[in-house]
């Protein structure tokens, strides 16, 4: 997984709308429809870059490189998956931010596919919905302590957790194949 800062850093430079938590959140949300690239990026910039501007396409390919692990951690039966959210080193309001802006962009990313899933979904999936939610509305002044440190963790986890039972509700995984 490329690390948050490089992401944010390749967003501002192609002029996205979102920060990393949420661009990430919202392609966590398409690929729950197996959309691809090219939506993700169409909902995330104003404009795609000219291909023959060889530091856009650098960029690009940090914002490929997300796009291809989360699709893989999401397919996967090892439940390898991760949010990207600011690092544990950045302020506690920043990391509060970051995650109810993944949430946002989640529920943004499964809402803007939720006309092409005929799928209806069953009472655990639409409280997972609305857990996060809830969590899209975090304080961001909470004040860091070991407790709400701990806390922090905890809903990262459930947020987690949360995506991959949506995600299993809404596509069957299909496990690996094991070799014999």
């Amino acid at each position: 997984m490329p690390e948050f800062d490089s992401v944010q850093n390749a967003l501002e430079k192609l002029g996205a709308t979102v920060d990393a938590s949420e661009s990430h959140g919202t392609l966590c949300g398409l690929l729950l429809d197996n959309c691809g690239m090219a939506v993700w990026l169409q909902h995330t910039l104003d404009e795609l870059p000219n291909s023959t501007d060889v530091i856009a396409v650098e960029h690009l390919q940090v914002l490929k490189q997300l796009f291809e692990v989360s699709r893989e951690q999401l397919n996967t039966d090892d439940l390898s998956f991760e949010l990207l959210l600011p690092d544990d080193s950045d302020d506690f309001g920043v990391q509060l931010l970051g995650l109810s802006t993944w949430c946002l962009g989640f529920l943004y990313g499964l809402g803007v596919t939720a006309k092409n899933n005929s799928k209806e979904l069953d009472e655990q999936s639409q409280e997972c919905l609305s857990d996060l939610l809830e969590i899209s509305k975090l304080d961001h002044d909470e004040i860091e302590t070991p407790e709400t440190e701990d806390q922090l963790v905890e809903i990262v986890e459930h947020v987690r957790v949360a995506v991959l039972f949506l995600n299993e509700a809404i596509n069957r995984v299909m496990p690996t194949p094991q070799l014999q």
